[in-house]
């Protein structure tokens, strides 16, 4: 037997060897996964505003005030936003209503532009750092959301930046992909809805950080 013969022979014992020994043991691999949004999941806004926190969700008082108007024409515009602010739908924190301004566009011809505006409510304030506990409003109102649907957004100003740690602790212990923006948030607010409807409120043109579980 010639010593390239050996040479494979002892090559081939180790492989085996090798095989052998590996499908005997078990090893355990820790690799870290990175989270991204709940496929189609929508954007909410959570307020840290003024050292307190409060859910801002307009989704549904946007629906209501839409509601039964698919098509509009410009000499309805008016009589469409009277009619929906009958409707004028509120929820723990907020009000919300639409208004109406007629503008010209580019090439003279009429135009207008539907908004959304929230209101504070009177005399109705959100959770501070101490208050933020599993009874607080905060908390309710992030058990009426499913963290497969919706991710939340704070919206953050130089007072409130411990409440907002609290507040997003809490959320992220409940499942909820979170981002943040310093944002001037001053209220009342209005939001044009030919910009994106709720899902852009409050959203700034780039972005501080990117939404994560």
């Amino acid at each position: 037997m010639d010593i390239l013969s050996c040479l494979v022979g002892v090559m081939l014992f180790l492989v085996i060897y090798t095989v052998l020994e590996l499908g005997s043991t078990t090893y355990e691999a820790e690799v870290p996964v990175a989270l991204g949004l709940p496929l189609g999941s929508e954007r909410v806004v959570v307020m840290a505003r003024h050292g307190t926190v409060r859910m801002l969700d307009a989704r549904g008082p946007l629906d209501a005030l839409l509601s039964g108007f698919e098509i509009v024409r410009y000499d309805e515009a008016e009589r469409f936003v009277r009619l929906a602010n009958e409707r004028a739908p509120t929820d723990e924190h907020f009000r919300y209503s639409l208004t109406y301004q007629d503008r010209v566009g580019a090439f003279g011809d009429p135009m207008g532009t539907l908004d959304l505006l929230i209101e504070e409510r009177e005399g109705v304030v959100g959770d501070s750092v101490q208050q933020l506990d599993e009874r607080s409003k905060y908390a309710t109102a992030l058990g009426a959301l499913d963290p497969d649907e919706v991710w939340l957004v704070f919206v953050v100003d130089a007072e409130s930046v411990e409440v907002f740690r609290s507040a997003r602790e809490l959320a992220i212990e409940r499942g909820f992909a979170t981002g943040f923006d310093p944002v001037d948030a001053d209220l009342p607010h209005t939001h044009t809805l030919a910009t994106g409807g709720a899902e852009v409120l409050f959203s700034p043109r780039s972005t501080t950080s990117k939404p994560e579980r």
